[in-house]
């Protein structure tokens, strides 16, 4: 009797090496994705890329998530903007963030009815679900808090938590508790 309760319990030894080989190949699956979708990512994403009005379209109806910064080179505070956006854009994936010369793009800067720069266009799935316009948001400052500007981005809706790089700026977490508040 002690000889089949000892092969019993091998068995179920084989059955939970079978279920952990399983597991861990399933792991294995998911993290080669995972590692596939950032590698995709970060040949699109990453960065506060310049385009210009004919890649407008394209650019925004590619991506899920999309951040525009219309802007004018000589404008002080879009180039601070443009510093923030940058840091954002390495740290959220899954948001593209994009920026486009407004004087050269008066066909959309028109369409979208922008008369105020800096102005940023939130989009989700091609279509504009919200902006931001000047520094009003941020109190009116130029020294807002990088964490102002991701929560804004956040509030409308595409600023993607899922995909993101080892480096924090701020946590979905943050944004539900209104950590970063503008009197800060």
């Amino acid at each position: 009797m002690s000889e089949n309760n000892t092969n019993n319990g091998l068995d179920e030894d084989f059955d939970d090496d079978d279920e952990l080989a399983k597991i861990r190949e399933q792991r294995m699956k998911q993290l080669k994705e995972e590692s596939k979708l950032k590698q995709s990512f970060l040949s699109t994403h990453g960065e506060l890329k310049e385009i210009d009005e004919q890649d407008f379209l394209k650019e925004v109806t590619g991506t899920d998530n999309v951040v525009v910064h219309f802007y004018h080179s000589d404008f002080q505070r879009c180039k601070i903007l443009d510093k923030s956006l940058e840091i954002l854009a390495k740290t959220h994936l899954g948001t593209k963030f994009l920026k486009v010369n407004a004087e050269k793009a008066q066909f959309f800067t028109g369409k979208l009815g922008i008369r105020i720069l800096p102005t940023l266009v939130f989009f989700s799935n091609g279509i504009a679900v919200d902006r931001c316009v000047g520094f009003e948001e941020f109190g009116g400052i130029d020294s807002f808090k990088i964490e102002q500007l991701a929560i804004r981005i956040s509030k409308a809706g595409v600023l993607d938590f899922k995909h993101t790089t080892g480096l924090k700026i701020i946590s979905k977490q943050d944004v539900k508790n209104n950590k970063f508040k503008e009197d800060d």
